[in-house]
């Protein structure tokens, strides 16, 4: 123990040039926060946000409403939940969106909005949505009074101070509502010219301060021009058709940012080369075309080895080339009944080469059968894929 203290003024007494050469050898993110944990002048000597680090893979995060301290994080190169910080109090919030590596949760209690990033656990309380003009607030389930069906980020806070928090409810004469910083309340955007009267399937932030979104059954194609106000506005700049040759399902579907392109990626049958019909992910590039230009789509076999992680809402797309991951695949999230007893829900991973078509699940690394990963469906929220996000909001 007497040891401990000159060990540590040791460490803490390394030049801060040492400090920095040292941190470029560092190609993980979790192993670059412990970096910096370790005492104040280290952290002083580094970034926040270092320039090295090769692409990190998303991590699928499980937020549980039912078990207030239940979460469960999962990366492809291990199971673990190590690399995630602990979350708030679950108990009675809900997922309702992920945007550039944090969590859009809502308390059921408060109607509250809180942004989350499980990374650097930083917190940032949005006003309640009590004050709006309808009479119930709840998440996206299997209730009976459903409002809120997603929310979505217009861009990442710790980079743009006038970021946009749009939240969709499901409501006749109100589409959205928004928050910007410095806002006292919730401003509602009504949309006379055009009211979405399908559900939406699928929202993602894209370009500068755009959105876009498709509903029904990928019938419809919505573009949104966010203002940062203040207050902060969402409006519809275009509303297509969706292209003929994306598939009319609804079965998942879902909008990816890919390499500064937007991608549709639905679940459809595939034609093999024998003429037989399999299940499978088709892609699509879109592009979202303007006032007198119609939305265009093609499709798609190779997405220049990317990998996609598909979930709701919060789809990401990285390069494999620093991974030492297979390229031009698609990781998804899907559930599966399994009789125990009594039939179960299971949360499932399951991967499809593009190339081939063949889809298998995601094994488990800490399972020594090599069983997939699965994980009980405990209440209506889903695993969510998300970056890491190491910038702070406060630097």
């Amino acid at each position: 123990m007497a040891d401990e203290v000159p060990r540590r003024a040791m460490w803490a007494g390394l030049r801060s040039q040492l400090v920095m050469l040292t941190s470029q050898f560092l190609t993980s993110a979790d192993d670059y926060q412990r970096f910096r944990a370790v005492c104040k002048s280290w952290r002083s000597a580094i970034p926040l946000r270092p320039d090295h680090l090769p692409t990190q893979l998303p991590f699928l995060l499980l937020v549980s409403t039912s078990e207030p301290r239940f979460r469960s994080a999962f990366r492809l190169t291990g199971a673990s939940t190590g690399n995630v910080r602990s979350l708030p109090n679950t108990a009675n919030m809900s997922c309702i969106g992920t945007s550039f590596g944090w969590l859009i949760l809502l308390s059921m209690e408060g109607h509250l909005i809180n942004l989350f990033n499980p990374v650097t656990a930083e917190d940032i309380r949005l006003p309640s949505l009590d004050g709006l003009p309808f009479d119930h607030v709840a998440p996206d389930a299997d209730a009976a009074a459903i409002v809120v069906e997603k929310a979505v980020l217009s861009s990442d806070p710790t980079l743009d101070r006038d970021f946009v928090v749009v939240l969709f409810i499901r409501d006749v004469n109100i589409g959205w509502c928004t928050w910007r910083q410095g806002d006292e309340s919730w401003t509602t955007n009504a949309n006379p010219g055009v009211q979405p009267t399908s559900r939406m399937r699928d929202v993602v932030p894209y370009g500068n301060r755009m959105l876009c979104a498709i509903y029904g059954g990928n019938d419809c194609l919505a573009v949104l021009q966010i203002d940062p106000g203040p207050p902060g506005r969402a409006t519809i700049a275009a509303w297509y058709g969706m292209p003929t040759c994306v598939p009319r399902t609804y079965r998942p579907t879902h909008l990816v940012v890919s390499n500064g392109e937007l991608l549709l990626v639905t679940f459809d049958y595939n034609r093999t080369a024998d003429g037989e019909m399999t299940p499978g992910f088709r892609v699509f590039r879109l592009e979202t075309g303007g006032i007198n230009r119609p939305a265009v789509a093609i499709e798609v076999e190779d997405i220049d080895n990317r990998i996609l992680f598909l979930s709701q809402s919060s789809s990401v797309s990285v390069g494999a080339e620093d991974l030492g991951f297979q390229g031009n695949a698609i990781y998804f999230v899907f559930k599966e009944e399994i009789e125990q007893g009594e039939y179960r829900s299971l949360w499932n991973v399951g991967v499809q080469n593009l190339e081939s078509g063949e889809i298998t699940e995601v094994v488990d690394s800490d399972v020594t059968d090599e069983s997939g990963l699965k994980w009980p469906i405990r209440s209506s929220d889903v695993p969510r894929w998300v970056p890491p996000n190491l910038r702070s909001y406060n630097q």
